[in-house]
């Protein structure tokens, strides 16, 4: 296609731009986070398009707890609230807007 007379006139006086900058908005599929339980911590990788319950089956190994036997909690790195208690297990990992770095707190549930 051809370009118009002002751009020509504009690149002329001002020269070429470069690209102003490179966005990606996609949202984030994967998190890298610290899963403390205990007296333990572990990076472990998340994906955010899975469902609390999913996530619990996923940590399940690493604090060698079953599902029914814990708690989560979200700590986001960048909050000045508190722990937000994980309890809905049908809701999406992503409605957190869990960053890389954050915590996931693992308590055993008291009988």
């Amino acid at each position: 296609e051809e370009l118009p007379y002002r751009y020509h006139s504009l690149v002329t006086k001002y020269g070429k731009l470069e690209p102003l900058a490179e966005i990606d908005l996609r949202p984030r599929c994967q998190a890298q986070v610290e899963v403390h339980c205990e007296e333990k911590v572990q990076q472990v990788s998340i994906r955010l398009d899975q469902t609390v319950v999913e996530l619990k089956k996923q940590l399940a190994a690493v604090v060698q707890l079953s599902t029914n036997n814990m708690r989560l909690y979200y700590i986001d790195k960048n909050s000045a609230f508190g722990p937000e208690e994980m309890k809905y297990n049908t809701r999406a990992l992503h409605s957190y807007s869990i960053q890389d770095g954050d915590e996931i707190l693992v308590v055993p549930k008291t009988k």
